[in-house]
């Protein structure tokens, strides 16, 4: 596999270094500022230089270039690869009455044959993950790797902006489809918050609204532990999400708020609140979040044998407000575990997609730092 990292220059021109043939390069995986992508020219010149490339581009809360996060910036990364094949299917989720349905597409147009790996970028505002995630496990086989992130936007959870057979726009999702026996794909998803306060159970909620917590207002119970930050709502619920589970299992997803409804007293979520199930408070832990970073590395790096020749982090937008001036450490991390020769990149999203484990079903995850590691073999 041959790549080229590229940035956006305030010149308007692509810089970096050229190692691909660039026609031969099959798929360009670009990450930017949500405003920035909205000059077309970004989109247009990529396809120019790589007239044969899938080109996706998706919006961010910030881009990882390798071992750094930068913000208002455009990240392109050209993969040439040497036995690998690639589809695409993109969709519009206004076009569909739910974001199951929408996944569900997404996973039959896909040539099933030899497929192997899913990648899966979204709109980061208009789509319910989980719903999405469920309808791609409904129509794949569970052999398939299915790993990906929802766009974002700086954090203003206003517009986000996905294409790949169009210039970046709102609503779009695109799954790219990988196929060849010779690509090896590695995954890790990890967290590192702390829980805190007691376990409750999730008394009333519908969809990815959550009402009461132990029969009583869950916005109330939730405000009081958020004191002072209360205040701040609902930008201050990415500081302290809500660790969903059910006793039964060991499955546990983080969920972050997006908006609250004072009115009605309830919170939406940008996942699921599967009612009856258990929650707790969680809280941030600066050497825990770094940790997990490095945990979901070694995770990737244990199922694909090492020595991965692109490495894919999406990492939550929660994690880069909380770690603040250290969020670099979370990359750092990574990198130590993987090695130098790899090129790195990724961006900070609004959600990510991942199995929970190995050999399990694609689930939405939230404050999580979500690799994908690449490689084909020798």
């Amino acid at each position: 596999m041959k790549i080229d990292q590229l940035t956006w220059s305030s010149s308007g021109k692509w810089d970096g270094a050229r190692k691909t043939d660039a026609q031969s390069v099959q798929l360009i995986l670009g990450f930017g500022d949500v405003d920035m992508l909205a000059n077309e020219q970004i989109y247009s010149s990529l396809k120019e230089d790589y007239a044969n490339a899938l080109v996706v581009l998706v919006s961010t809360a910030g881009e990882i270039c390798h071992d750094q996060v930068n913000d208002q910036t455009v990240v392109a990364n050209a993969l040439q690869f040497e036995k690998t094949t690639i589809e695409h299917v993109q969709i519009n989720i206004s076009d569909y009455d739910n974001s199951e349905e929408a996944g569900e597409t997404l996973a039959s147009k896909l040539p099933h044959e030899g497929l192997k790996h899913v990648l899966i970028v979204s709109d980061g505002i208009s789509v319910n993950g989980d719903e999405l995630a469920k309808g791609l496990n409904n129509k794949l086989d569970p052999s398939v790797l299915v790993t990906g992130g929802l766009a974002a936007d700086g954090g203003r959870f206003t517009q986000t902006r996905v294409g790949a057979v169009t210039a970046p726009q709102s609503g779009a999702v695109v799954a790219v489809g990988f196929y060849g026996e010779d690509l090896i794909v590695g995954h890790g998803s990890m967290g590192g918050w702390d829980s805190f306060g007691p376990v409750r159970t999730i008394t009333r909620s519908e969809g990815n609204k959550l009402y009461e917590l132990d029969n009583k207002n869950a916005l109330e119970v939730y405000k009081k532990y958020l004191g002072d930050k209360a205040s701040e709502l609902p930008a201050s619920a990415l500081l302290f999400p809500l660790s969903i589970f059910n006793e039964d299992s060991d499955k546990e997803l983080v969920r972050t708020i997006l908006s609250i409804d004072e009115d009605e007293g309830s919170m939406t979520f940008a996942g699921d609140i599967p009612q009856d199930n258990k929650a707790r408070f969680m809280m941030a832990n600066f050497d825990r979040l770094v940790e997990g970073a490095g945990n979901a590395a070694q995770s990737a790096n244990a199922m694909s044998d090492g020595d991965p020749e692109f490495v894919l982090m999406i990492s939550c937008v929660g994690r880069k407000l909380v770690l603040g001036q250290r969020i670099e450490d979370e990359v750092e991390a990574v990198i130590e575990l993987l090695g130098d020769d790899a090129v790195y990149s990724g961006f900070y999203s609004n959600g990510e997609l991942s199995p929970f484990k190995e050999k399990s079903e694609c689930s939405l995850h939230n404050q999580t730092m979500t690799i994908t590691t690449y490689k084909e073999a020798v």
